[in-house]
Protein backbone atom coordinates (compact mmCIF):
# COMPACT_ATOMS: atom_id res chain seq x y z
CA UNK A 1 0.00 0.00 0.00
CA UNK A 2 1.10 3.60 -0.88
CA UNK A 3 1.70 6.55 1.11
CA UNK A 4 -1.13 8.25 -0.64
CA UNK A 5 -3.87 5.36 -0.04
CA UNK A 6 -2.79 5.23 3.57
CA UNK A 7 -3.24 8.82 3.79
CA UNK A 8 -6.76 8.22 2.31
CA UNK A 9 -7.59 5.82 4.68
CA UNK A 10 -6.97 7.09 7.70
CA UNK A 11 -8.28 10.45 6.40
CA UNK A 12 -11.53 7.95 5.79
CA UNK A 13 -11.23 6.47 9.07
CA UNK A 14 -11.04 9.61 11.42
CA UNK A 15 -14.87 9.94 9.56
CA UNK A 16 -15.90 7.02 10.75
CA UNK A 17 -18.51 8.71 13.21
CA UNK A 18 -19.78 11.31 10.86
CA UNK A 19 -20.24 8.79 8.64
CA UNK A 20 -22.23 6.10 10.62
CA UNK A 21 -24.40 9.18 12.09
CA UNK A 22 -25.22 9.92 8.73
CA UNK A 23 -26.53 6.71 7.28
CA UNK A 24 -28.56 6.67 10.60
CA UNK A 25 -30.06 9.82 10.40
CA UNK A 26 -30.57 9.03 6.26
CA UNK A 27 -32.38 5.85 6.94
CA UNK A 28 -34.45 7.21 10.48
CA UNK A 29 -35.91 10.09 7.45
CA UNK A 30 -36.68 7.54 4.85
CA UNK A 31 -38.63 4.98 7.52
CA UNK A 32 -40.79 7.18 8.90
CA UNK A 33 -43.42 4.10 9.85
CA UNK A 34 -41.04 3.52 12.69
CA UNK A 35 -41.24 6.82 14.65
CA UNK A 36 -44.12 4.98 16.24
CA UNK A 37 -42.34 2.85 17.55
CA UNK A 38 -39.93 5.19 18.23
CA UNK A 39 -42.25 6.99 20.69
CA UNK A 40 -43.33 4.01 22.56
CA UNK A 41 -39.65 2.32 22.75
CA UNK A 42 -38.73 5.57 25.00
CA UNK A 43 -40.74 4.59 27.54
CA UNK A 44 -37.87 2.84 29.12
CA UNK A 45 -35.03 3.77 26.78
CA UNK A 46 -34.52 6.68 25.50
CA UNK A 47 -32.03 4.86 22.75
CA UNK A 48 -29.49 7.54 24.45
CA UNK A 49 -26.57 7.01 26.94
CA UNK A 50 -25.33 10.45 28.19
CA UNK A 51 -28.61 12.05 27.92
CA UNK A 52 -29.96 8.94 30.60
CA UNK A 53 -27.28 10.06 32.56
CA UNK A 54 -28.70 13.90 33.01
CA UNK A 55 -31.40 12.39 33.35
CA UNK A 56 -29.96 10.57 36.55
CA UNK A 57 -28.56 13.52 37.87
CA UNK A 58 -31.78 15.35 38.13
CA UNK A 59 -33.29 12.25 40.07
CA UNK A 60 -30.45 12.81 42.66
CA UNK A 61 -31.39 16.16 42.51
CA UNK A 62 -35.19 15.64 42.71
CA UNK A 63 -34.21 13.14 46.09
CA UNK A 64 -32.37 15.93 47.24
CA UNK A 65 -35.07 18.05 47.68
CA UNK A 66 -37.67 15.14 48.94
CA UNK A 67 -35.09 14.42 51.72
CA UNK A 68 -35.03 17.95 52.28
CA UNK A 69 -38.75 18.10 52.71
CA UNK A 70 -38.87 15.21 55.09
CA UNK A 71 -35.65 16.87 57.38
CA UNK A 72 -38.11 20.42 57.71
CA UNK A 73 -41.35 18.87 58.74
CA UNK A 74 -39.48 16.29 61.21
CA UNK A 75 -36.61 14.42 61.11
CA UNK A 76 -38.45 10.72 60.11
CA UNK A 77 -40.76 13.23 57.81
CA UNK A 78 -44.18 11.79 60.06
CA UNK A 79 -45.92 15.38 59.26
CA UNK A 80 -45.41 15.36 55.46
CA UNK A 81 -46.39 11.48 54.96
CA UNK A 82 -49.28 12.09 57.22
CA UNK A 83 -50.37 14.88 54.87
CA UNK A 84 -50.14 12.64 52.06
CA UNK A 85 -51.96 10.08 53.56
CA UNK A 86 -55.10 11.81 54.72
CA UNK A 87 -55.64 13.78 51.12
CA UNK A 88 -56.10 9.93 50.10
CA UNK A 89 -58.01 8.96 52.61
CA UNK A 90 -60.87 11.88 51.34
CA UNK A 91 -61.12 9.88 47.96
CA UNK A 92 -62.39 6.96 50.16
CA UNK A 93 -60.78 2.85 49.99
CA UNK A 94 -63.24 1.98 46.83
CA UNK A 95 -61.69 4.91 44.62
CA UNK A 96 -58.27 4.63 46.15
CA UNK A 97 -58.15 0.61 45.31
CA UNK A 98 -59.44 1.77 41.72
CA UNK A 99 -57.00 4.66 40.93
CA UNK A 100 -54.30 1.89 41.80
CA UNK A 101 -55.80 -1.07 39.95
CA UNK A 102 -56.04 1.09 36.70
CA UNK A 103 -52.64 2.80 37.72
CA UNK A 104 -51.00 -0.43 37.85
CA UNK A 105 -53.06 -1.85 34.56
CA UNK A 106 -51.65 1.09 32.33
CA UNK A 107 -47.89 1.04 33.58
CA UNK A 108 -48.48 -2.53 32.75
CA UNK A 109 -49.81 -2.62 29.19
CA UNK A 110 -46.48 0.64 29.13
CA UNK A 111 -44.33 -1.33 29.47
CA UNK A 112 -45.44 -4.05 27.33
CA UNK A 113 -45.57 -1.96 24.26
CA UNK A 114 -42.38 -0.23 25.21
CA UNK A 115 -40.53 -3.82 25.04
CA UNK A 116 -42.32 -4.82 22.03
CA UNK A 117 -41.78 -1.52 20.38
CA UNK A 118 -37.65 -1.79 21.10
CA UNK A 119 -37.68 -5.09 18.82
CA UNK A 120 -40.03 -3.99 16.60
CA UNK A 121 -37.47 -0.84 15.66
CA UNK A 122 -34.96 -2.95 15.38
CA UNK A 123 -36.37 -5.58 13.29
CA UNK A 124 -37.19 -2.63 11.23
CA UNK A 125 -33.70 -0.58 11.43
CA UNK A 126 -31.68 -4.07 10.50
CA UNK A 127 -33.88 -5.03 7.74
CA UNK A 128 -32.99 -4.38 4.27
CA UNK A 129 -36.76 -3.93 3.24
CA UNK A 130 -39.74 -1.61 4.64
CA UNK A 131 -41.83 -3.96 6.81
CA UNK A 132 -45.44 -2.62 7.48
CA UNK A 133 -45.79 -1.87 11.36
CA UNK A 134 -47.94 -4.55 12.52
CA UNK A 135 -45.75 -7.21 10.47
CA UNK A 136 -42.81 -5.13 12.61
CA UNK A 137 -44.58 -5.74 15.60
CA UNK A 138 -45.84 -9.60 15.27
CA UNK A 139 -42.40 -10.42 14.91
CA UNK A 140 -40.92 -8.31 18.00
CA UNK A 141 -43.08 -10.71 20.69
CA UNK A 142 -40.54 -13.35 19.92
CA UNK A 143 -37.69 -11.83 21.41
CA UNK A 144 -40.12 -9.83 24.71
CA UNK A 145 -38.70 -11.79 27.39
CA UNK A 146 -35.12 -11.78 26.77
CA UNK A 147 -35.34 -7.68 26.34
CA UNK A 148 -37.65 -7.27 29.34
CA UNK A 149 -35.05 -8.86 31.36
CA UNK A 150 -32.22 -6.60 29.67
CA UNK A 151 -34.27 -3.58 30.48
CA UNK A 152 -35.19 -4.44 33.75
CA UNK A 153 -31.55 -5.26 34.46
CA UNK A 154 -30.35 -1.59 33.61
CA UNK A 155 -33.61 0.20 35.70
CA UNK A 156 -32.75 -2.30 38.68
CA UNK A 157 -28.63 -0.88 38.53
CA UNK A 158 -29.37 2.23 37.38
CA UNK A 159 -31.96 2.96 40.27
CA UNK A 160 -29.20 1.39 42.74
CA UNK A 161 -26.64 3.12 41.78
CA UNK A 162 -28.84 6.83 42.26
CA UNK A 163 -29.89 5.30 45.79
CA UNK A 164 -26.12 4.80 46.57
CA UNK A 165 -24.97 7.90 45.54
CA UNK A 166 -28.16 10.00 47.01
CA UNK A 167 -27.41 8.41 50.24
CA UNK A 168 -23.74 10.86 51.31
CA UNK A 169 -26.91 13.52 50.84
CA UNK A 170 -28.09 13.04 54.26
CA UNK A 171 -24.25 13.93 55.39
CA UNK A 172 -25.07 17.62 53.83
CA UNK A 173 -28.24 18.03 56.24
CA UNK A 174 -26.29 16.33 59.57
CA UNK A 175 -22.30 17.91 58.85
CA UNK A 176 -21.55 20.07 56.15
CA UNK A 177 -18.00 19.74 55.99
CA UNK A 178 -15.23 20.04 52.99
CA UNK A 179 -15.18 15.92 53.48
CA UNK A 180 -18.73 15.56 52.69
CA UNK A 181 -18.80 17.47 49.73
CA UNK A 182 -15.33 15.81 48.45
CA UNK A 183 -17.15 12.81 48.72
CA UNK A 184 -20.81 13.44 46.77
CA UNK A 185 -18.32 14.93 44.21
CA UNK A 186 -16.66 11.62 43.85
CA UNK A 187 -19.98 9.29 44.33
CA UNK A 188 -21.51 11.83 41.54
CA UNK A 189 -18.72 11.22 38.84
CA UNK A 190 -18.52 7.22 40.09
CA UNK A 191 -22.46 7.45 39.53
CA UNK A 192 -22.05 9.46 35.94
CA UNK A 193 -19.64 6.79 34.58
CA UNK A 194 -21.39 3.67 35.90
CA UNK A 195 -24.88 4.89 34.71
CA UNK A 196 -23.53 5.77 31.03
CA UNK A 197 -21.72 2.21 31.13
CA UNK A 198 -24.97 0.24 31.84
CA UNK A 199 -26.89 1.85 29.62
CA UNK A 200 -24.34 1.24 26.93
CA UNK A 201 -24.38 -2.44 27.63
CA UNK A 202 -27.85 -2.01 27.51
CA UNK A 203 -28.14 -1.12 23.81
CA UNK A 204 -25.51 -3.05 22.74
CA UNK A 205 -27.35 -5.99 24.25
CA UNK A 206 -30.42 -6.12 22.93
CA UNK A 207 -29.35 -5.17 19.17
CA UNK A 208 -27.08 -8.55 19.68
CA UNK A 209 -30.40 -10.44 20.97
CA UNK A 210 -32.42 -9.02 17.63
CA UNK A 211 -29.25 -9.52 15.51
CA UNK A 212 -27.56 -12.72 16.83
CA UNK A 213 -30.83 -13.83 18.57
CA UNK A 214 -28.79 -14.74 21.82
CA UNK A 215 -30.67 -15.11 25.05
CA UNK A 216 -30.77 -12.03 27.53
CA UNK A 217 -27.42 -13.20 29.46
CA UNK A 218 -25.27 -14.29 27.01
CA UNK A 219 -26.19 -11.15 24.99
CA UNK A 220 -25.30 -9.03 28.19
CA UNK A 221 -21.91 -10.72 28.19
CA UNK A 222 -21.30 -10.02 24.34
CA UNK A 223 -22.09 -6.37 25.16
CA UNK A 224 -19.78 -5.99 28.33
CA UNK A 225 -17.43 -7.92 25.63
CA UNK A 226 -17.94 -5.52 22.87
CA UNK A 227 -17.68 -2.70 25.15
CA UNK A 228 -14.58 -4.22 27.23
CA UNK A 229 -12.81 -3.66 23.74
CA UNK A 230 -14.42 -0.46 22.29
CA UNK A 231 -14.80 1.83 25.60
CA UNK A 232 -13.38 4.64 24.42
CA UNK A 233 -15.25 4.43 21.55
CA UNK A 234 -18.34 3.90 22.53
CA UNK A 235 -18.10 6.77 25.45
CA UNK A 236 -16.80 9.26 22.42
CA UNK A 237 -20.06 7.86 20.00
CA UNK A 238 -22.46 8.23 23.16
CA UNK A 239 -21.24 12.29 23.68
CA UNK A 240 -21.56 13.18 19.90
CA UNK A 241 -24.86 11.59 19.69
CA UNK A 242 -25.64 14.24 22.73
CA UNK A 243 -24.85 17.08 21.17
CA UNK A 244 -26.71 15.66 18.06
CA UNK A 245 -29.56 15.57 19.79
CA UNK A 246 -29.19 18.53 21.81
CA UNK A 247 -28.78 20.72 18.66
CA UNK A 248 -31.96 18.83 17.27
CA UNK A 249 -33.90 19.83 20.64
CA UNK A 250 -32.36 23.49 20.10
CA UNK A 251 -34.42 23.56 16.75
CA UNK A 252 -37.39 21.78 17.80
CA UNK A 253 -37.30 24.86 20.55
CA UNK A 254 -36.77 27.64 17.82
CA UNK A 255 -40.10 25.51 15.49
CA UNK A 256 -41.97 26.04 18.23
CA UNK A 257 -41.02 29.95 19.15
CA UNK A 258 -41.94 30.42 14.98
CA UNK A 259 -45.40 28.63 15.97
CA UNK A 260 -46.25 30.33 19.23
CA UNK A 261 -46.39 33.68 16.87
CA UNK A 262 -49.17 32.20 14.61
CA UNK A 263 -51.04 31.43 17.45
CA UNK A 264 -50.59 34.93 19.51
CA UNK A 265 -52.38 36.08 16.31
CA UNK A 266 -55.13 33.45 16.25
CA UNK A 267 -55.46 33.92 20.30
CA UNK A 268 -55.89 37.58 19.92
CA UNK A 269 -58.24 37.29 17.72
CA UNK A 270 -60.26 34.65 19.87
CA UNK A 271 -60.20 37.16 22.40
CA UNK A 272 -61.91 40.20 21.02
CA UNK A 273 -64.36 38.08 19.30
CA UNK A 274 -65.61 37.19 22.67
CA UNK A 275 -66.69 33.34 22.16
CA UNK A 276 -65.62 30.94 24.36
CA UNK A 277 -66.12 28.69 22.05
CA UNK A 278 -63.56 29.96 19.13
CA UNK A 279 -61.46 30.72 22.07
CA UNK A 280 -61.33 26.94 23.35
CA UNK A 281 -60.93 25.34 20.19
CA UNK A 282 -58.10 27.23 19.02
CA UNK A 283 -56.48 26.74 22.20
CA UNK A 284 -57.18 22.91 21.81
CA UNK A 285 -56.04 22.58 18.54
CA UNK A 286 -52.94 24.48 19.09
CA UNK A 287 -51.81 22.44 22.04
CA UNK A 288 -52.77 19.35 19.74
CA UNK A 289 -50.65 20.39 17.12
CA UNK A 290 -47.56 20.96 19.49
CA UNK A 291 -48.05 17.62 21.45
CA UNK A 292 -47.56 15.60 17.87
CA UNK A 293 -44.73 17.49 16.68
CA UNK A 294 -43.24 17.05 20.13
CA UNK A 295 -44.54 13.39 19.79
CA UNK A 296 -42.75 13.32 16.02
CA UNK A 297 -39.42 14.15 17.27
CA UNK A 298 -39.16 12.58 20.34
CA UNK A 299 -40.29 9.65 17.90
CA UNK A 300 -37.66 9.97 15.25
CA UNK A 301 -34.84 10.86 18.03
CA UNK A 302 -35.25 7.65 19.82
CA UNK A 303 -35.44 5.65 15.98
CA UNK A 304 -32.12 8.01 15.09
CA UNK A 305 -30.28 6.85 18.00
CA UNK A 306 -30.93 3.13 17.89
CA UNK A 307 -30.39 3.07 14.03
CA UNK A 308 -27.16 4.96 14.97
CA UNK A 309 -26.31 2.40 17.97
CA UNK A 310 -27.13 -0.72 15.15
CA UNK A 311 -24.37 0.29 12.88
CA UNK A 312 -21.67 1.13 15.54
CA UNK A 313 -22.55 -2.41 16.74
CA UNK A 314 -22.56 -4.06 12.96
CA UNK A 315 -18.94 -1.90 12.79
CA UNK A 316 -17.90 -3.53 15.23
CA UNK A 317 -18.58 -6.67 15.12
CA UNK A 318 -17.35 -7.06 11.54
CA UNK A 319 -14.43 -9.30 10.67
CA UNK A 320 -12.11 -6.76 9.71
CA UNK A 321 -13.18 -3.70 10.91
CA UNK A 322 -13.98 -4.98 14.67
CA UNK A 323 -10.26 -5.42 14.54
CA UNK A 324 -9.06 -1.84 14.72
CA UNK A 325 -9.56 0.31 17.49
CA UNK A 326 -12.47 2.74 16.86
CA UNK A 327 -11.59 5.49 19.08
CA UNK A 328 -10.99 9.17 17.36
CA UNK A 329 -8.96 9.82 20.31
CA UNK A 330 -6.68 6.98 19.92
CA UNK A 331 -6.15 7.63 16.29
CA UNK A 332 -5.12 10.87 16.79
CA UNK A 333 -2.37 9.71 19.52
CA UNK A 334 -0.93 7.33 16.69
CA UNK A 335 0.02 10.08 14.35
Amino acid sequence: MTQEEEHMLRKKSTRLYRVLLKDAWRSTWNRKHLWIFGIFAAIISTGGVVDVAFHGLKRMKSGGTFLEKFMDSSFIGYDLFGSYVSQLNILGQTRITAIAVVAILVVILLIIMSVVSQAALLLGVRSKRKHKPHELKQKGWKYFWDIFFVDFFTKFFTGLLTVLVTLPLFLFYIQTTVYNELLYMVTSVIFFAGIIVINIISILAIIDIIEKKDGASQAIVNAWRLFRKQWVATVEYAVLQFFVVMLAGFVLIALIALLSIPYAIIYSISLLSGSFLVFLIANILFALFIALIILGFSGAVVTFQYHAWYLFYKRAMHKAHGLKNMAKIMRWLRR
